[in-house]
């Protein structure tokens, strides 16, 4: 909720540090708005810049890259390649992508150079890449175990 505050606060303050570009004092000290085509074709722009500078303070640069990674991760890597394999997580630096089977895990591993380069095109830098196999199935239920047991062989008696 506080970060929702903050982001308020930061959008108020840069909308009143560009407001005297839209509104003049007459005599009276009354504000007029001006109403100039120049004015006019400033105030999409002022947006733009107020969220830039917002990103930029609140340092979301390298948040929104990790985004975009995760949202057009088909446009970087291939459709092929997104249909076999999906981006799990990035921390500091070494992205973590789960494959559909074994063998496209293997394969991923050997063109993990090349990962690195499409992905580094887009502006993120990596130092590692970990690709992980499907997981297997878990044959444990709850919160109960048997020490020594032998797997799924004690299942069926």
């Amino acid at each position: 909720m506080s970060n929702q505050r903050d982001l308020a606060r930061a959008l108020l303050a840069s909308a009143r540090r560009h407001s005297h570009r839209f509104r003049k004092e007459d005599s009276v000290g009354r504000r007029e708005n001006l109403e100039n085509d120049e004015t006019q074709s400033v105030g999409p722009q002022l947006i733009n810049e107020s969220l830039f500078e917002l990103i930029a303070d609140q340092g979301w640069g390298e948040h929104l890259k990790i985004g975009d990674l995760f949202t057009r991760w088909s446009e970087i890597v291939g459709a092929e390649i997104a249909q076999n394999a999906k981006p799990m997580r990035l921390t500091d630096g070494k992205l973590l992508i789960e494959a559909r089977s074994t063998a496209w895990a293997t394969q991923l591993r050997l063109m993990s150079d090349d990962l690195k380069r499409r992905i580094g095109a887009e502006g993120l830098e990596l130092k590692e890449i970990e690709v992980v196999g499907p997981r297997s199935p878990s044959w444990r239920r709850g919160g109960w175990t048997v020490k020594g047991g032998r797997g799924p062989r004690d299942t069926y008696g």
